[in-house]
């Protein structure tokens, strides 16, 4: 028998090749977790975690990029037993992680973690029911019921955002690196080693082999469809990690804290951090501290680094509603963010600007909320993007890195509203945090946003039978039925 390696009842059952170092730690952990470990608060919120992930499936099946998508690897794809959501179509489990995770990130109204950021459910929701899918079709194990897709996805949602720590969280997104594809696979290798009861030796090449897929560059967001899929390439990097370790492929050993080549070591080259990356956070608190409460859900359709700039226009609004009414008035606009809010949303939009460069800036989001009050799908419809009267109010705005901020608050950020002929005093307002974060968006503002969100997108016995199997989870028997609930052809909400 292998070194590391124990036998009970006649099957063997391998380590990690460190038990003390943090990889295998971790891999202990992902392995010998159970349900019942996991707090009665937190298994539910995470029900709700993953209906607000479905929400943005659904609505984002139909967009336009995902129909572009689809259409372009069912070219090239050949059909396969592995659903497309809200399509009526079948392909590959790689792809369909792939498409499924497009969807949930295509229209920026997924969830993320705020120290860490990531969008969980994008990473790991596709690359569950695809490995589920793709398990069902070759008869490979029994049923796969809720309870196990809800302990595999708290997995997920806990070893990614620590990975995010141990690189300095948002300080990723200030190097360029769009973070939660280089976390992302971490992620999505974790949630899919559980669901397959991988044990801690197996779940280690899973992860490095994870790992040396990682990748995502955050220019992606200025005009490339490709941001929408970034996430989607970590989904498919960890679901197909998680089936190469299964069939005995190996990976890296001890990944995360290797000198040479090591996951952390070499993502943080030039972070100007000291230290330059902090292992620690992989397992600090592990089973104690849970991360999914640090996961937010999104109120608007745009980044989240935008939300406070949104607020303070919107606290304007209602407190000064006759004199923020007449934006002709408005002489310029100041907006302060912090370092990666300002590197992330700062810049200035230009015309012709598509709808992923229109989310991702602060001027331009804090434009349709003064001239829309809202900022939801609606606000960027194609027609929308080109509108006279909210470009010229974008001219008027300028985003600036209040240095400050990073040291007190970097989610920290403040609007100053001059006004023509210098006959009103300046309005200015200041955010600590934004909506969605103090308060957090309860359970019963997620189970609204389900509900509102694709009232016209899914049929309504469709939609219910949806919800009552997520918010049932603990009680499923056979997970392929919400595959299912999912697809076939829903309705686009812009057009």
């Amino acid at each position: 028998m292998a070194v590391g390696t124990e036998s009970t009842n006649g099957v063997d059952h391998t380590g990690p090749s460190d038990p003390k170092g943090p990889t295998g730690q971790l891999c202990n952990w992902i392995s010998g977790l159970s349900l019942e470990q996991i707090p009665a608060e937190t298994q539910m919120r995470a029900k709700y975690l993953i209906l607000d992930g479905l929400t943005c499936a659904l609505v984002g099946a139909q967009l336009p990029w995902s129909q572009k998508a689809v259409r372009t690897i069912l070219d090239f794809e050949p059909s396969g037993s592995c659903g497309i959501w809200g399509w009526d179509r079948g392909v590959g489990a790689l792809s369909a992680a792939l498409l499924n995770s497009t969807f949930i990130q295509g229209f920026e109204l997924d969830d993320f973690h705020h120290l860490a950021p990531l969008h969980s459910n994008a990473l790991i929701l596709p690359a569950l029911l695809a490995a589920i899918d793709h398990r069902s079709a070759t008869h490979e194990a029994p049923t796969i019921t809720g309870k196990a897709f809800l302990l595999s996805a708290v997995t997920g949602y806990e070893v990614g955002p620590r990975v995010g720590l141990a690189l300095n969280g948002g300080h990723m997104l200030s190097q360029g690196w769009h973070s939660g594809a280089v976390f992302g696979p971490s992620a999505s290798a974790a949630a899919v080693s559980k669901l397959l009861e991988l044990d801690a030796g197996t779940v280690e090449s899973a992860l490095g082999t994870a790992c040396t897929q990682a990748c995502g560059l955050m220019s992606a967001q200025f005009e490339s469809e490709a941001k929408r899929m970034q996430h989607g390439f970590a989904a498919k990097s960890g679901l197909f990690a998680a089936l190469m370790a299964k069939g005995g492929y190996k990976g890296i050993e001890r990944v995360y804290e290797r000198e040479y080549g090591g996951f952390l070591r070499t993502f943080s080259q030039g972070s100007g951090k000291d230290p330059q990356y902090a292992v620690d956070e992989l397992t600090k608190g592990l089973g104690a501290e849970w991360q999914i409460w640090d996961i937010k859900i999104k109120p608007y359709a745009a980044m989240a680094g935008t939300f406070a700039t949104i607020d303070c226009i919107s606290a304007l609004q209602k407190e000064h509603p006759r004199i923020m009414e007449d934006v002709t008035n408005i002489e310029s606009i100041v907006v302060e963010l912090g370092e990666a809010a300002f590197k992330h949303g700062g810049w200035k939009p230009q015309r012709p600007l598509n709808a992923i460069g229109a989310q991702m800036s602060a001027s331009y989001v804090a434009a349709v909320q003064l001239i829309d009050h809202r900022v939801t799908p609606a606000q960027f419809r194609h027609h929308q993007l080109d509108r006279e009267h909210l470009w010229h109010l974008v001219d008027k705005i300028v985003c600036i890195h209040n240095q400050n901020f990073d040291k007190i608050n970097p989610w920290r950020q403040k609007v100053t509203i001059k006004f023509q002929g210098g006959e009103r005093d300046d309005l200015v307002q200041q955010v600590e945090k934004p909506k969605g974060f103090k308060p957090p968006l309860s359970n019963e503002d997620i189970l609204h946003k389900w509900r509102d969100m694709t009232a016209n997108v899914v049929d309504d016995a469709r939609r219910e039978e949806i919800e009552q199997l997520v918010l049932d989870l603990e009680n499923e028997t056979d997970m392929k039925r919400l595959s299912g609930l999912l697809a076939g052809m829903t309705r686009s909400p812009i057009e």
